[in-house]
């Protein structure tokens, strides 16, 4: 009767446990995207030729910091970069697609990524039951889309552009997958949990709304 009652005591202490740590998880989901919203908002002030050295740079973090285990240590601080410097870049990639698709499609596009986003997750935590054989081939494809995105930089070829949009969105739509499978499984820390769902998030908005964007055309 003791062990059943301390048994009993563990699982509600795990249970607990592992609610905080979700808790935690959403809230520094919404800080990254507070600290983006503000990146935002200052970049309708950004001058335009400082937008392609920057994105130089954004690129080149991301590269750096998938390849080398060293850059893990400065996480907290990479992650706020990363976060400020998409904003700064992203008013103007927002304010485009707006003005071309029109705000009620802009904002269903937007509805429609949040749907996919949450779709896949659920998929990832309820529906899939050890997801962790997908991360080697995820990786390789996030390195070949760094490449393939400084690549397209210098190359103006539509073709080229949507087939990188299209296998964006689906890597980032995996990633959710696997990132809420993590969850599951207890594997991840707070703090980077929430960095890649926001992550996660902004990706498929930004490529669902190029894919809208190319198709209006």
């Amino acid at each position: 009767m003791a062990e059943s009652a301390q048994h009993t005591h563990q699982q509600q202490s795990k249970s607990k446990s592992k609610s905080h740590a979700y808790g935690k998880v959403w809230l520094f989901f919404v800080y990254y995207w507070i600290i983006f919203g503000i990146g935002c908002y200052f970049g309708q002030y950004l001058p335009m030729e400082w937008r392609k050295p920057l994105s130089f740079v954004l690129l080149g973090l991301v590269l750096i910091t998938v390849i080398s285990n060293r850059a893990r240590k400065y996480g907290l601080v990479i992650s706020h970069i990363y976060a400020i410097v998409v904003g700064l870049l992203s008013y103007a990639t927002f304010t485009i697609y707006l003005q071309n698709l029109g705000p009620e499609v802009f904002y269903k596009n937007i509805i429609l990524a949040i749907a996919a986003f949450i779709a896949f997750g659920i998929i990832g935590y309820f529906l899939i039951g050890n997801a962790s054989s997908m991360g080697k081939y995820l990786f390789v494809t996030l390195i070949a889309l760094i490449v393939a995105s400084l690549i397209g930089m210098f190359i103006q070829n539509p073709i080229f552009h949507t087939i990188i949009t299209v296998v964006g969105l689906l890597l980032f739509l995996l990633y959710t997958l696997y990132d809420f499978n993590r969850m599951k499984r207890g594997q991840f820390s707070p703090r980077e949990m929430g960095f890649n769902l926001f992550i996660n998030l902004l990706h498929i908005i930004k490529y669902v709304l190029n894919l809208a964007n190319r198709f209006k055309k």
